[in-house]
């Protein structure tokens, strides 16, 4: 068989409904090879674009994060874990500095200058890691918050994003590990900035704000409202007049990804290669992944994934201690609690998010979010 109807085949078996679970009765699931922003938007769609389109540029790379990575120093997978996969998401806002403003303009920059992924060429707005079940239902984000005091192989303790400044992708990974003990399979970036492109490229996507917010970076009205790609760039940048600072733009940032998929979800982007097109060709500008996600790869993790949809991701924050903050000479950190940290870590070694967070009903993303 050829490349193409190989090609065709797998998008089938996108569209092909899933056998039931065998436990439980649950409803019919559509639009999964939308999976979850950050990657399984990324997985999905890149999948999608691979297999129906040629034109549609690849997804770049950041080459091979872990073979710098002393086997002994790397976390053994659980084997509760089962064939559950986690991804590291790093995410940079290219347009923007550690307090919402605009550096590269400042700097004479293009506006849509691409994130640079180099090593030192940026801090990392975002980490998180992103767990994929065994089963293909469920999949669970945690966020680090980037000011975390966390050591870092070879620098000493101090703030988590300074891995990828120091060291690239293969340090990022390394500390991640160190910190959670959670074996990562595969990395990927993401340039926000690129992102508010595949927003637009939806047609916008709905977020609702208690609240009406202003501040130097514009006015987020209060309401439900569907936000183009420049509100929902203003909607993630601002802190500074956010009650939790950081701590709610980061809960901001979740609800975009998770507004992006119920998004994609509902408009049902397989039925649309028009728009899908569209989408995955601002996608594959907007993200870089490890060497080891390819398309056979991304094709795989989207059949295994095609009945996940937003309400199956559950988006979290690693434990916070009390005080959550203070002050490391002169640097505004975040301490994290190691101890309830490890516990959600723990669960997503044995693949087994759903119970921590009926431990902890509170922890997962409200539908409210400031």
């Amino acid at each position: 068989m050829s490349t193409v109807e190989d090609e065709r085949d797998g998008v089938g078996q996108l569209l092909a409904p899933r056998p039931a679970a065998p436990a439980g009765p649950r409803r019919r699931r559509r639009g999964g090879l939308v999976l979850a922003l950050a990657a399984v938007v990324v997985v999905a769609l890149a999948a999608a674009a691979a297999a129906l389109w040629s034109s549609v540029p690849a997804v770049g790379h950041l080459g091979d994060p872990f073979s710098s990575i002393p086997a002994a120093e790397r976390p053994a997978v659980a084997t509760a874990a089962g064939r559950a996969q986690n991804i590291l998401l790093i995410g940079s806002d290219s347009r923007a500095n550690g307090d919402g403003e605009d550096a590269s303009a400042a700097a004479g920059a293009p506006a849509d200058q691409e994130a640079d992924w180099t090593r030192g060429g940026q801090r990392s707005d975002v980490l998180a890691v992103l767990h994929l079940s065994a089963d293909g239902r469920s999949a669970a984000m945690v966020s680090i918050p980037r000011d975390s005091w966390v050591p870092v192989p070879g620098y000493g303790t101090t703030k988590v994003n300074a891995a990828f400044s120091y060291g690239g992708a293969p340090l990022a990974v390394r500390t991640v590990e160190q910190l959670t003990g959670v074996r990562i399979d595969h990395v990927v970036a993401i340039d926000f900035s690129g992102f508010a492109r595949v927003t637009d490229a939806l047609g916008g996507v709905r977020i609702c704000v208690p609240q009406a917010v202003s501040d130097h970076l514009g006015t987020v009205q209060a309401g439900c409202q569907v936000m183009d790609g420049q509100q929902a760039l203003t909607y993630v940048r601002q802190r500074k007049t956010l009650p939790g600072g950081d701590f709610d733009r980061e809960r901001r940032q979740q609800n975009w990804m998770r507004s992006v998929i119920a998004g994609a979800t509902d408009r049902d982007l397989l039925g649309d290669p028009v728009k899908l097109t569209a989408v995955v060709r601002e996608l594959a500008s907007s993200v870089r992944t490890d060497d080891g996600l390819g398309e056979p790869q991304l094709l795989s993790l989207a059949l295994a994934h095609r009945d996940l949809r937003a309400a199956d991701v559950t988006f979290l924050q690693a434990p916070l201690a009390d005080p959550a903050t203070g002050t490391e000479g002169s640097q505004s950190v975040v301490y994290l609690d190691t101890a309830a940290g490890a516990q959600l870590w723990q669960a997503l070694k044995d693949d087994d998010v759903a119970s921590w967070v009926g431990a902890h009903p509170g922890a997962a993303l409200g539908d409210t979010v400031r």
